[in-house]
């Protein structure tokens, strides 16, 4: 009986109460809290056990999870969004007891980044990300908005400064952008050149403290097929390229190699979009043409926007054009230097080099010889001073190392694809098997820019 009585004039737990908290507060920086427990009366109840104390607007912007003494709480305690709201703490009994304290100002700490937000993206102050959700893919060419914040570390915009900041991104055929921040943020269109995963990075150029960003990956995929692209040896597709003139070969790097006249070679044509991404089309039916003389091989149906013919010229000349269709879609003409057809009644033992020099108006040298035997084949060129400058390992077998006569072609390059200066420069060839040399041959040749 008499515990009874003793639970009685104590009560039992009902809620809890914060001491007034001053206010404005500078989320990060810890505060003062003090909370009491109180039975139904309002008397202090000597709670003694775990609460937790979070930010009302959800525990993600500080929580923690403190023990009572005798009825009382008072420690630290930190929130991370920006934004007025009050704190709350609740018991872990079922229903919970809980308690709430008066409204506070919560005001962002000092800059400390940029933040970089992206289509479908939702800003979201308060953590350390500062953005919930992924990207949404984006056409190449097409603009879509993009939006820079300058937030304190836990991405809650700092709107009382107006720096200046430019924006790159991964893709090497858009320009930077210089832009200025108007109360904390700015808004600006972009539109991708080249189709690929790609990322923005922002920095602020005012101040070179604040943390430059790196945006979510976001998937640029190809626009519609609006082109053909024909691409001959030695030429690299180029995806995203600016150039905007057909002389300039726009879509593809590289010099197309020379050929021989009746030696076949391989010709890719792509179908793209506006930008020269590779279109995934299929059973469009494409033909080659030229102005000259060529073996005019059937048309052949693109698969994912891709197809390819083998094809040969028949007399020897430079300049000479090859250009692609596809109903209405013409490609742009491109052109190619066709040789003569070398001697091939040569002595097993020869070595024979031409264009030699090599000059400004050829694209490339092409190095003759005749092998008994496939053999494991080393092409290389050096410098005067004997450094490296070319090297081309082939397996038996393989072309440049077959039974009888084999050409290899060298583009006056290094192997960084950089021209090499015009100077004196020896070829060496060496083929070889498990048990003996096969060839081996060196010359000396010119090139002449």
């Amino acid at each position: 009986m008499l515990s009874l009585i003793t639970i009685f004039l104590l009560g039992q737990l009902d809620h809890f109460a914060f001491m007034p908290i001053s206010s404005p507060q500078t989320v990060g920086n810890p505060f003062t809290v003090t909370i009491y427990a109180y039975d139904e009366n309002n008397n202090i109840y000597p709670y003694n056990g775990p609460v937790i104390v979070f930010s009302s607007p959800g525990p993600e912007f500080g929580n923690q999870t403190v023990t009572f003494n005798s009825g009382v709480w008072q420690g630290n305690f930190a929130a991370t969004l920006a934004d007025t709201y009050s704190i709350r703490c609740l018991d872990f009994s079922s229903p919970p007891h809980t308690g709430e304290s008066n409204q506070i100002v919560f005001n962002p700490s000092t800059p400390y980044k940029l933040l970089t937000i992206l289509p479908y993206q939702i800003y979201y102050p308060g953590i350390d990300t500062g953005k919930i959700g992924s990207a949404m893919p984006q056409q190449a060419g097409t603009y879509f908005n993009i939006s820079v914040y300058l937030t304190d570390y836990w991405s809650n915009l700092v709107n009382s400064v107006n720096d200046s900041f430019e924006v790159s991104t991964t893709d090497e055929f858009t320009s930077t952008q210089y832009l200025q921040l108007n109360n904390g943020t700015a808004a600006f269109p972009f539109a991708f050149r080249t189709a690929t995963y790609h990322y923005f990075y922002a920095h602020d150029v005012t101040n070179a403290s604040i943390k430059t960003d790196t945006s979510s990956r976001i998937n640029i995929y190809p626009g519609e097929y609006s082109r053909l692209l024909v691409l001959l040896p030695g030429e690299i597709h180029l995806p995203g390229d600016s150039t905007g003139v057909d002389f300039s070969t726009p879509g593809k790097s590289g010099e197309p190699d020379d050929q021989c006249a009746l030696d076949d070679f391989m010709v890719l044509v792509y179908a793209t979009d506006s930008m020269w991404n590779t279109a995934s089309i299929s059973d469009n039916q494409v033909t080659l043409y030229s102005d000259f003389l060529f073996s005019n091989p059937p048309p052949q149906n693109l698969t994912n926007g891709q197809t390819q013919f083998t094809i040969h010229f028949t007399q020897p000349g430079d300049n000479q054009n090859l250009w692609a269709e596809d109903n209405n879609i013409t490609s742009y003409r491109n052109y190619l230097n066709i040789l003569a057809v070398p001697d091939t009644s040569i002595p097993p033992d020869s070595f024979i080099v031409y264009p030699n020099p090599l000059v400004h108006t050829s694209q490339s040298m092409k190095f003759i010889y005749t092998l008994s035997v496939p053999c494991d084949l080393v092409f290389t060129i050096y410098d005067p001073f004997g450094n490296l400058v070319h090297k081309q390992n082939i397996a038996p077998g393989a072309e440049g190392s077959r039974t009888g006569i084999n050409v290899l072609t060298w583009n006056g390059r290094n192997d960084k694809n950089k021209k090499v200066a015009t100077g004196v420069y020896y070829a060496v060839i060496k083929g070889y098997t498990h048990t003996q040399t096969i060839i081996e041959k060196k010359m000396r040749v010119g090139v002449v820019w």
